[in-house]
Protein backbone atom coordinates (compact mmCIF):
# COMPACT_ATOMS: atom_id res chain seq x y z
CA UNK A 1 0.00 0.00 0.00
CA UNK A 2 1.56 3.40 -1.10
CA UNK A 3 0.79 5.77 1.76
CA UNK A 4 -0.27 9.20 0.93
CA UNK A 5 -0.99 11.69 3.49
CA UNK A 6 -4.04 14.65 3.74
CA UNK A 7 -5.93 16.64 5.70
CA UNK A 8 -9.24 14.64 4.95
CA UNK A 9 -8.90 12.15 2.24
CA UNK A 10 -6.95 11.74 -1.29
CA UNK A 11 -8.68 11.63 -4.90
CA UNK A 12 -5.97 9.61 -7.05
CA UNK A 13 -8.02 10.11 -9.97
CA UNK A 14 -11.29 11.59 -11.49
CA UNK A 15 -13.69 9.44 -13.14
CA UNK A 16 -15.42 9.35 -16.64
CA UNK A 17 -18.34 7.32 -15.91
CA UNK A 18 -21.82 8.52 -15.71
CA UNK A 19 -24.59 7.40 -13.43
CA UNK A 20 -27.77 8.90 -11.19
CA UNK A 21 -25.06 11.02 -8.73
CA UNK A 22 -28.88 11.96 -6.60
CA UNK A 23 -29.56 8.08 -6.22
CA UNK A 24 -26.03 7.37 -5.45
CA UNK A 25 -25.36 10.03 -2.80
CA UNK A 26 -29.04 8.13 -1.14
CA UNK A 27 -27.40 5.22 -1.31
CA UNK A 28 -24.10 5.58 -0.47
CA UNK A 29 -22.19 2.87 2.15
CA UNK A 30 -20.67 4.16 5.68
CA UNK A 31 -16.84 3.39 5.54
CA UNK A 32 -16.57 0.65 8.23
CA UNK A 33 -15.14 2.02 11.47
CA UNK A 34 -11.38 1.39 11.87
CA UNK A 35 -9.41 -1.32 13.82
CA UNK A 36 -8.57 0.93 16.81
CA UNK A 37 -4.86 -0.60 17.37
CA UNK A 38 -3.70 -0.84 13.96
CA UNK A 39 -6.16 1.41 12.50
CA UNK A 40 -6.82 -0.52 9.51
CA UNK A 41 -10.01 -0.49 7.75
CA UNK A 42 -11.27 -2.33 4.31
CA UNK A 43 -13.79 -0.91 2.20
CA UNK A 44 -15.85 -3.68 0.51
CA UNK A 45 -18.69 -4.00 -1.51
CA UNK A 46 -19.29 -4.51 -5.26
CA UNK A 47 -19.22 -2.26 -8.23
CA UNK A 48 -22.32 -1.09 -9.99
CA UNK A 49 -23.29 -1.89 -13.70
CA UNK A 50 -21.22 1.42 -13.89
CA UNK A 51 -18.20 0.56 -12.41
CA UNK A 52 -18.80 2.44 -9.11
CA UNK A 53 -19.17 2.17 -5.54
CA UNK A 54 -19.59 5.48 -3.13
CA UNK A 55 -19.05 5.42 0.69
CA UNK A 56 -19.12 8.32 3.06
CA UNK A 57 -17.95 9.03 6.57
CA UNK A 58 -18.29 12.15 9.06
CA UNK A 59 -15.42 14.72 9.64
CA UNK A 60 -17.09 15.11 13.36
CA UNK A 61 -16.25 11.24 13.78
CA UNK A 62 -12.63 12.13 13.82
CA UNK A 63 -12.16 15.45 14.84
CA UNK A 64 -11.49 14.31 18.63
CA UNK A 65 -8.12 14.71 19.65
CA UNK A 66 -6.96 16.11 16.34
CA UNK A 67 -7.81 18.46 13.60
CA UNK A 68 -5.94 16.56 10.74
CA UNK A 69 -6.64 13.14 9.43
CA UNK A 70 -3.55 10.55 7.56
CA UNK A 71 -5.46 8.46 5.36
CA UNK A 72 -3.77 6.16 3.59
CA UNK A 73 -5.58 4.00 0.69
CA UNK A 74 -4.11 1.64 -1.79
CA UNK A 75 -2.69 3.68 -4.79
CA UNK A 76 -3.56 1.03 -7.54
CA UNK A 77 -7.54 1.71 -6.91
CA UNK A 78 -9.26 4.68 -8.43
CA UNK A 79 -10.92 7.21 -6.07
CA UNK A 80 -12.50 10.71 -5.88
CA UNK A 81 -13.20 12.54 -2.51
CA UNK A 82 -16.22 15.09 -2.45
CA UNK A 83 -16.61 17.53 0.13
CA UNK A 84 -20.50 17.61 0.34
CA UNK A 85 -23.08 15.84 -0.68
CA UNK A 86 -24.32 18.77 -3.58
CA UNK A 87 -20.63 18.53 -4.80
CA UNK A 88 -20.98 15.26 -5.29
CA UNK A 89 -24.13 15.73 -7.08
CA UNK A 90 -22.71 18.34 -9.48
CA UNK A 91 -19.29 16.11 -9.78
CA UNK A 92 -17.36 18.47 -8.29
CA UNK A 93 -14.14 17.27 -6.59
CA UNK A 94 -12.52 19.52 -4.18
CA UNK A 95 -9.02 20.94 -6.29
CA UNK A 96 -7.51 22.80 -3.29
CA UNK A 97 -4.05 21.79 -4.13
CA UNK A 98 -1.64 20.78 -7.48
CA UNK A 99 -2.09 17.42 -7.93
CA UNK A 100 0.85 14.89 -8.26
CA UNK A 101 -0.18 12.21 -11.04
CA UNK A 102 -1.67 10.25 -8.00
CA UNK A 103 -3.69 12.28 -5.57
CA UNK A 104 -5.35 15.48 -4.75
CA UNK A 105 -5.19 17.10 -1.01
CA UNK A 106 -8.05 18.22 1.71
CA UNK A 107 -8.19 20.70 4.65
CA UNK A 108 -9.82 19.00 7.19
CA UNK A 109 -12.16 22.05 7.77
CA UNK A 110 -15.33 20.45 6.66
CA UNK A 111 -17.66 19.59 9.46
CA UNK A 112 -19.94 17.99 7.15
CA UNK A 113 -19.76 14.45 5.38
CA UNK A 114 -17.55 13.63 2.79
CA UNK A 115 -18.27 10.84 0.03
CA UNK A 116 -15.33 8.91 -1.22
CA UNK A 117 -15.88 7.50 -5.16
CA UNK A 118 -14.03 4.32 -6.27
CA UNK A 119 -14.18 2.71 -9.57
CA UNK A 120 -13.15 -0.92 -10.80
CA UNK A 121 -14.50 -3.64 -13.10
CA UNK A 122 -18.68 -3.75 -13.46
CA UNK A 123 -20.37 -5.79 -11.19
CA UNK A 124 -16.88 -7.21 -9.50
CA UNK A 125 -16.52 -7.79 -5.54
CA UNK A 126 -13.88 -5.70 -3.72
CA UNK A 127 -12.18 -5.42 -1.04
CA UNK A 128 -9.92 -1.81 -0.60
CA UNK A 129 -7.45 -1.74 1.90
CA UNK A 130 -7.10 1.82 3.93
CA UNK A 131 -5.53 3.20 6.95
CA UNK A 132 -6.64 6.21 9.05
CA UNK A 133 -5.55 7.97 11.56
CA UNK A 134 -5.38 11.81 13.54
CA UNK A 135 -2.51 13.99 12.59
CA UNK A 136 -1.42 17.13 14.66
CA UNK A 137 -2.93 19.96 13.02
CA UNK A 138 -0.97 20.30 9.94
CA UNK A 139 -1.26 18.98 7.09
CA UNK A 140 1.16 16.59 4.86
CA UNK A 141 1.69 16.84 1.41
CA UNK A 142 4.01 14.66 -0.84
CA UNK A 143 5.47 16.98 -3.46
CA UNK A 144 6.23 16.10 -7.14
CA UNK A 145 5.67 18.33 -9.72
CA UNK A 146 4.72 17.75 -13.45
CA UNK A 147 4.71 20.08 -16.48
CA UNK A 148 3.33 19.99 -19.52
CA UNK A 149 3.86 20.79 -23.14
CA UNK A 150 6.25 21.91 -25.72
CA UNK A 151 8.63 24.47 -25.72
CA UNK A 152 7.53 27.12 -28.46
CA UNK A 153 10.34 29.68 -28.02
CA UNK A 154 14.09 29.62 -28.29
CA UNK A 155 17.42 30.90 -25.82
CA UNK A 156 20.08 32.46 -27.87
CA UNK A 157 23.47 33.46 -26.38
CA UNK A 158 25.06 36.20 -29.14
CA UNK A 159 28.33 36.52 -30.03
CA UNK A 160 30.63 39.66 -30.97
CA UNK A 161 28.25 42.63 -32.99
CA UNK A 162 25.34 40.10 -33.71
CA UNK A 163 21.83 41.75 -33.51
CA UNK A 164 19.36 40.32 -32.33
CA UNK A 165 16.48 42.50 -33.94
CA UNK A 166 18.58 41.16 -37.48
CA UNK A 167 18.20 37.67 -36.29
CA UNK A 168 14.87 37.35 -34.44
CA UNK A 169 13.38 39.09 -37.97
CA UNK A 170 15.36 35.94 -40.53
CA UNK A 171 14.23 33.26 -38.23
CA UNK A 172 10.59 34.68 -38.61
CA UNK A 173 10.26 34.93 -34.59
CA UNK A 174 6.78 36.20 -33.56
CA UNK A 175 8.34 38.01 -29.99
CA UNK A 176 11.54 39.00 -28.74
CA UNK A 177 13.17 40.03 -25.80
CA UNK A 178 16.39 40.42 -24.17
CA UNK A 179 16.92 38.36 -20.86
CA UNK A 180 19.78 39.52 -19.82
CA UNK A 181 21.92 42.73 -22.23
CA UNK A 182 25.60 42.12 -20.39
CA UNK A 183 25.69 38.37 -21.19
CA UNK A 184 23.80 38.82 -24.72
CA UNK A 185 21.16 36.79 -23.82
CA UNK A 186 17.79 36.42 -25.68
CA UNK A 187 14.63 34.86 -26.24
CA UNK A 188 12.99 34.24 -29.35
CA UNK A 189 9.13 32.84 -29.52
CA UNK A 190 7.16 31.44 -32.29
CA UNK A 191 3.81 30.61 -32.95
CA UNK A 192 4.35 26.29 -32.85
CA UNK A 193 7.18 23.78 -31.97
CA UNK A 194 7.58 23.15 -35.29
CA UNK A 195 8.35 26.35 -36.07
CA UNK A 196 10.66 26.64 -33.28
CA UNK A 197 12.60 23.38 -34.44
CA UNK A 198 13.27 25.13 -37.55
CA UNK A 199 14.24 28.38 -36.14
CA UNK A 200 16.56 26.25 -34.08
CA UNK A 201 18.46 24.70 -36.96
CA UNK A 202 18.62 27.94 -38.67
CA UNK A 203 20.19 29.39 -36.27
CA UNK A 204 22.80 27.26 -35.09
CA UNK A 205 24.01 27.56 -38.75
CA UNK A 206 24.37 31.57 -38.20
CA UNK A 207 27.75 32.80 -37.56
CA UNK A 208 27.55 35.34 -34.11
CA UNK A 209 25.16 32.78 -32.42
CA UNK A 210 27.26 31.07 -29.53
CA UNK A 211 24.25 28.78 -28.47
CA UNK A 212 20.50 28.47 -29.03
CA UNK A 213 18.87 25.93 -26.76
CA UNK A 214 14.88 25.06 -26.62
CA UNK A 215 13.48 27.10 -23.64
CA UNK A 216 12.30 24.08 -21.53
CA UNK A 217 9.77 23.46 -18.59
CA UNK A 218 10.77 22.36 -15.52
CA UNK A 219 8.85 21.55 -12.45
CA UNK A 220 8.31 21.98 -9.42
CA UNK A 221 9.00 19.99 -0.04
CA UNK A 222 9.70 27.61 21.23
CA UNK A 223 6.90 29.80 22.41
CA UNK A 224 5.98 28.59 18.46
CA UNK A 225 3.20 26.33 17.93
CA UNK A 226 4.29 24.37 15.55
CA UNK A 227 8.04 23.74 16.46
CA UNK A 228 7.54 20.80 18.68
CA UNK A 229 6.38 19.01 14.89
CA UNK A 230 9.43 21.03 13.54
CA UNK A 231 11.65 17.36 13.84
CA UNK A 232 13.91 18.85 11.40
CA UNK A 233 15.14 21.46 14.30
CA UNK A 234 14.51 19.03 17.01
CA UNK A 235 13.91 15.82 16.61
CA UNK A 236 12.82 13.61 19.94
CA UNK A 237 11.70 10.76 18.33
CA UNK A 238 8.46 12.11 18.07
CA UNK A 239 6.05 10.22 15.10
CA UNK A 240 8.37 7.63 15.06
CA UNK A 241 11.58 9.36 14.18
CA UNK A 242 15.30 9.01 15.85
CA UNK A 243 16.05 10.93 18.16
CA UNK A 244 18.94 13.47 16.79
CA UNK A 245 18.25 12.89 12.95
CA UNK A 246 18.29 16.63 12.99
CA UNK A 247 20.44 19.70 11.68
CA UNK A 248 21.29 21.07 15.34
CA UNK A 249 19.12 23.77 14.90
CA UNK A 250 18.54 24.12 18.60
CA UNK A 251 22.56 24.06 19.52
CA UNK A 252 23.35 26.22 16.75
CA UNK A 253 21.43 29.13 17.98
CA UNK A 254 22.60 29.03 21.77
CA UNK A 255 26.50 28.94 20.23
CA UNK A 256 25.99 31.78 18.09
CA UNK A 257 23.57 33.81 20.31
CA UNK A 258 26.19 36.46 21.47
CA UNK A 259 27.79 36.43 18.19
CA UNK A 260 27.58 39.78 16.28
CA UNK A 261 25.75 38.84 12.82
CA UNK A 262 24.75 40.92 9.43
CA UNK A 263 21.62 40.91 7.52
CA UNK A 264 22.14 38.49 4.34
CA UNK A 265 19.76 38.70 0.99
CA UNK A 266 18.97 35.09 0.39
CA UNK A 267 16.98 34.89 -3.05
CA UNK A 268 14.17 31.99 -3.00
CA UNK A 269 13.57 31.85 -6.84
CA UNK A 270 10.18 29.90 -6.96
CA UNK A 271 6.70 30.91 -6.50
CA UNK A 272 6.99 33.85 -5.11
CA UNK A 273 5.53 34.36 -1.31
CA UNK A 274 2.96 35.54 0.88
CA UNK A 275 4.91 38.07 3.12
CA UNK A 276 2.05 39.17 5.22
CA UNK A 277 2.38 36.53 7.78
CA UNK A 278 3.29 38.17 11.25
CA UNK A 279 6.35 35.15 11.00
CA UNK A 280 7.32 37.29 7.69
CA UNK A 281 7.36 40.80 9.28
CA UNK A 282 10.37 42.81 8.84
CA UNK A 283 11.96 39.64 6.16
CA UNK A 284 10.84 39.42 3.10
CA UNK A 285 11.96 42.48 0.55
CA UNK A 286 8.74 42.87 -1.64
CA UNK A 287 10.54 45.85 -3.10
CA UNK A 288 13.44 43.90 -4.45
CA UNK A 289 11.57 40.92 -5.85
CA UNK A 290 10.22 40.23 -9.58
CA UNK A 291 7.55 38.39 -10.68
CA UNK A 292 8.89 36.75 -14.47
CA UNK A 293 5.20 34.77 -15.11
CA UNK A 294 3.39 38.17 -14.98
CA UNK A 295 6.20 40.69 -15.26
CA UNK A 296 5.45 42.56 -12.46
CA UNK A 297 6.90 43.65 -9.51
CA UNK A 298 5.57 42.46 -6.91
CA UNK A 299 6.36 38.41 -6.54
CA UNK A 300 2.68 37.32 -4.34
CA UNK A 301 2.79 33.61 -4.44
CA UNK A 302 -0.61 31.96 -6.20
CA UNK A 303 0.75 28.43 -5.30
CA UNK A 304 2.15 27.94 -2.11
CA UNK A 305 5.56 26.56 -2.80
CA UNK A 306 7.73 29.69 -2.54
CA UNK A 307 5.92 30.64 0.74
CA UNK A 308 7.10 27.31 2.23
CA UNK A 309 10.42 27.17 1.08
CA UNK A 310 11.12 31.40 2.82
CA UNK A 311 9.19 29.74 6.04
CA UNK A 312 11.74 27.08 6.39
CA UNK A 313 14.61 29.64 5.73
CA UNK A 314 13.36 32.69 7.48
CA UNK A 315 9.98 32.55 9.77
CA UNK A 316 10.42 34.69 13.16
CA UNK A 317 11.28 32.62 16.02
CA UNK A 318 9.71 32.64 19.82
CA UNK A 319 7.09 35.36 18.88
CA UNK A 320 3.99 33.31 19.81
CA UNK A 321 3.07 32.38 16.40
CA UNK A 322 3.55 29.83 13.55
CA UNK A 323 6.61 27.97 13.07
CA UNK A 324 10.51 28.79 13.23
CA UNK A 325 13.14 29.53 10.58
CA UNK A 326 16.91 28.75 10.33
CA UNK A 327 18.14 32.70 9.98
CA UNK A 328 16.77 35.33 11.74
CA UNK A 329 18.66 37.51 10.26
CA UNK A 330 17.60 36.33 6.33
CA UNK A 331 15.87 39.04 3.97
CA UNK A 332 14.01 37.13 1.74
CA UNK A 333 14.38 38.41 -1.97
CA UNK A 334 10.95 36.94 -3.72
CA UNK A 335 11.47 35.54 -7.32
CA UNK A 336 8.90 34.36 -9.19
CA UNK A 337 9.17 32.23 -11.81
CA UNK A 338 6.70 29.45 -11.77
CA UNK A 339 2.95 29.86 -12.18
CA UNK A 340 0.85 28.78 -10.32
CA UNK A 341 0.33 25.50 -12.89
CA UNK A 342 4.11 24.48 -12.15
CA UNK A 343 5.20 25.49 -14.86
CA UNK A 344 8.69 27.77 -15.17
CA UNK A 345 10.40 27.93 -18.46
CA UNK A 346 14.59 28.08 -18.59
CA UNK A 347 14.37 31.38 -19.52
CA UNK A 348 12.20 32.86 -16.47
CA UNK A 349 14.75 30.94 -14.35
CA UNK A 350 17.76 31.73 -15.86
CA UNK A 351 16.21 36.03 -15.47
CA UNK A 352 15.17 35.00 -11.80
CA UNK A 353 19.08 33.84 -11.27
CA UNK A 354 20.33 36.69 -13.11
CA UNK A 355 18.27 39.24 -11.05
CA UNK A 356 19.03 37.91 -8.03
CA UNK A 357 22.43 38.47 -8.53
CA UNK A 358 22.01 41.94 -9.42
CA UNK A 359 19.88 42.51 -6.13
CA UNK A 360 23.03 41.02 -4.57
CA UNK A 361 21.58 38.20 -2.48
CA UNK A 362 24.39 36.28 -1.24
CA UNK A 363 22.57 32.54 -1.21
CA UNK A 364 19.89 31.55 -4.11
CA UNK A 365 17.44 28.82 -3.41
CA UNK A 366 16.27 26.77 -6.01
CA UNK A 367 14.08 24.26 -5.03
CA UNK A 368 12.85 23.47 -8.63
CA UNK A 369 14.28 21.30 -11.33
CA UNK A 370 14.34 19.28 -14.79
CA UNK A 371 15.69 16.38 -17.08
CA UNK A 372 18.15 18.55 -19.47
CA UNK A 373 20.86 20.76 -18.78
CA UNK A 374 20.31 24.47 -20.18
CA UNK A 375 22.61 26.64 -21.49
CA UNK A 376 20.87 29.58 -20.66
CA UNK A 377 20.73 28.26 -16.91
CA UNK A 378 24.18 27.13 -16.94
CA UNK A 379 25.84 30.67 -17.89
CA UNK A 380 23.16 32.48 -15.36
CA UNK A 381 25.02 30.07 -12.34
CA UNK A 382 28.20 30.57 -13.91
CA UNK A 383 27.34 34.73 -13.15
CA UNK A 384 26.18 34.04 -9.59
CA UNK A 385 29.55 32.05 -9.02
CA UNK A 386 31.65 34.48 -10.31
CA UNK A 387 29.78 36.93 -7.49
CA UNK A 388 30.60 34.79 -4.72
CA UNK A 389 26.69 33.69 -4.25
CA UNK A 390 26.22 30.30 -2.75
CA UNK A 391 23.71 28.31 -5.22
CA UNK A 392 21.44 25.51 -3.38
CA UNK A 393 19.43 23.11 -5.51
CA UNK A 394 17.17 20.57 -4.78
CA UNK A 395 18.23 16.77 -6.61
CA UNK A 396 14.40 16.06 -7.98
CA UNK A 397 12.05 13.73 -6.42
CA UNK A 398 11.88 10.69 -8.74
CA UNK A 399 14.33 8.39 -6.12
CA UNK A 400 16.47 8.02 -9.36
CA UNK A 401 20.34 7.36 -9.48
CA UNK A 402 20.63 10.94 -11.33
CA UNK A 403 20.35 14.25 -10.06
CA UNK A 404 18.04 16.73 -11.58
CA UNK A 405 18.80 20.00 -13.12
CA UNK A 406 20.47 22.35 -11.83
CA UNK A 407 21.60 20.33 -9.19
CA UNK A 408 23.71 18.85 -11.46
CA UNK A 409 25.43 22.13 -12.53
CA UNK A 410 29.44 22.31 -10.97
CA UNK A 411 27.88 25.84 -9.91
CA UNK A 412 24.97 24.11 -7.62
CA UNK A 413 25.24 22.85 -4.00
CA UNK A 414 22.94 19.90 -4.52
CA UNK A 415 20.91 19.05 -1.80
CA UNK A 416 18.69 15.74 -1.58
CA UNK A 417 16.58 14.74 1.56
CA UNK A 418 16.22 12.67 4.44
CA UNK A 419 13.65 11.40 6.65
CA UNK A 420 12.74 11.23 9.97
CA UNK A 421 15.00 7.90 10.92
CA UNK A 422 18.13 9.92 9.12
CA UNK A 423 17.74 7.62 6.03
CA UNK A 424 17.34 8.60 2.47
CA UNK A 425 14.12 9.88 1.73
CA UNK A 426 12.28 7.29 -0.92
CA UNK A 427 11.39 9.97 -3.29
CA UNK A 428 15.15 11.95 -3.07
CA UNK A 429 17.29 11.69 -6.40
CA UNK A 430 20.51 10.80 -5.29
CA UNK A 431 23.93 9.44 -7.49
CA UNK A 432 27.15 11.03 -8.96
CA UNK A 433 27.75 15.23 -7.74
CA UNK A 434 25.78 14.72 -4.45
CA UNK A 435 26.69 17.33 -2.11
CA UNK A 436 24.66 16.98 0.82
CA UNK A 437 21.23 15.50 2.24
CA UNK A 438 19.11 17.60 4.96
CA UNK A 439 15.34 16.97 5.99
CA UNK A 440 12.86 16.88 3.43
CA UNK A 441 10.25 14.90 4.57
CA UNK A 442 7.14 16.00 6.64
CA UNK A 443 8.45 19.44 6.60
CA UNK A 444 6.21 21.95 8.12
CA UNK A 445 5.72 25.93 6.76
CA UNK A 446 3.24 28.19 5.26
CA UNK A 447 1.54 27.98 2.40
CA UNK A 448 -0.01 31.33 0.16
CA UNK A 449 -3.21 31.58 1.77
CA UNK A 450 -2.79 31.15 5.49
CA UNK A 451 -2.95 27.58 6.19
CA UNK A 452 0.29 25.66 7.53
CA UNK A 453 1.16 22.35 5.90
CA UNK A 454 3.70 19.31 5.72
CA UNK A 455 5.32 19.05 2.47
CA UNK A 456 7.82 16.60 1.51
CA UNK A 457 10.09 17.00 -1.18
CA UNK A 458 13.90 17.75 -1.61
CA UNK A 459 12.33 21.14 -2.60
CA UNK A 460 12.03 21.12 1.05
CA UNK A 461 15.48 19.74 2.09
CA UNK A 462 16.95 22.37 0.26
CA UNK A 463 16.33 25.91 2.02
CA UNK A 464 17.44 23.78 5.43
CA UNK A 465 21.04 23.97 3.63
CA UNK A 466 20.31 27.60 1.84
CA UNK A 467 19.02 28.51 5.32
CA UNK A 468 22.24 27.64 7.19
CA UNK A 469 24.64 28.93 4.62
CA UNK A 470 22.97 32.18 4.95
CA UNK A 471 23.92 31.75 8.62
CA UNK A 472 27.13 31.40 8.20
CA UNK A 473 27.39 34.23 5.75
CA UNK A 474 26.02 36.61 8.35
CA UNK A 475 29.11 35.56 10.93
CA UNK A 476 31.25 36.24 8.17
CA UNK A 477 30.39 38.42 5.83
CA UNK A 478 33.53 38.10 3.81
CA UNK A 479 33.40 34.73 3.61
CA UNK A 480 34.22 32.75 0.14
CA UNK A 481 31.49 30.76 -1.69
CA UNK A 482 34.36 27.77 -1.42
CA UNK A 483 34.72 28.20 1.62
CA UNK A 484 30.75 28.10 2.62
CA UNK A 485 30.75 25.11 0.37
CA UNK A 486 33.77 23.69 2.47
CA UNK A 487 31.88 23.91 5.47
CA UNK A 488 29.49 22.64 5.27
CA UNK A 489 30.61 19.51 3.62
CA UNK A 490 32.83 19.48 6.58
CA UNK A 491 30.75 19.84 9.59
CA UNK A 492 28.23 17.34 7.50
CA UNK A 493 27.32 14.39 10.01
CA UNK A 494 28.38 11.09 7.52
CA UNK A 495 26.12 8.68 6.66
CA UNK A 496 25.68 5.29 4.77
CA UNK A 497 29.16 4.31 3.52
CA UNK A 498 32.43 6.07 5.09
CA UNK A 499 33.22 9.28 3.75
CA UNK A 500 31.19 10.66 0.71
CA UNK A 501 28.94 8.47 -0.97
CA UNK A 502 26.13 8.88 -4.00
CA UNK A 503 23.37 8.16 -1.60
CA UNK A 504 24.11 10.84 1.45
CA UNK A 505 27.12 12.65 -0.22
CA UNK A 506 29.21 14.15 2.25
CA UNK A 507 26.43 13.50 5.01
CA UNK A 508 23.08 15.16 6.59
CA UNK A 509 23.22 18.76 7.49
CA UNK A 510 24.45 19.36 10.75
CA UNK A 511 24.45 22.86 11.11
CA UNK A 512 25.78 23.50 14.80
CA UNK A 513 29.07 22.10 13.65
CA UNK A 514 28.97 24.18 10.49
CA UNK A 515 29.04 27.41 12.53
CA UNK A 516 31.93 26.04 14.49
CA UNK A 517 33.87 25.78 11.80
CA UNK A 518 33.88 29.66 11.07
CA UNK A 519 36.86 31.38 11.89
Amino acid sequence: MKQVIVSALIVSAFSTYTWDTTEAATTAKKVPVIEAKTKKGYIKGTFDASGKALFYFDTKMYLSGGTHLKFAFDASKKATVYTSQTEYKQKDPYARYANSKKTLFFPLTWSGRQYIEVTGTKNKAFTIPYKLERLEPIREYATKSTTTGQATSLVIRLNGATKASTLSRTSRAAHHETIDSMLRLEKFSYNSFIQAIAAKRQLEQTKGVRYVELDQPMKLLSTDPFQSVQWALKNTGQRGGVKGADIGYHAMVKRIANKSRSTVRVAVVDTGINPTYADFAGRVRMDLGYDFVHKRQLAYDDHGHGTHVAGVIAAASNNGYGMTGINDRASIIPIKVISRNNYASNSNIAKGILFAVKQKAKVINLSLGGGGVSLAIEDALAEARKKGIFVAAATGNEGASKLSYPARSKYAFSVGATNRSDKRASFSNYGEGLDLVAPGQDIASYLQDGESIFWSGTSMATPHVAGVASVLYSLKPSIKVTGVESILRKSAKDLGKKGRDTTYGYGRLNADRAVQLVK
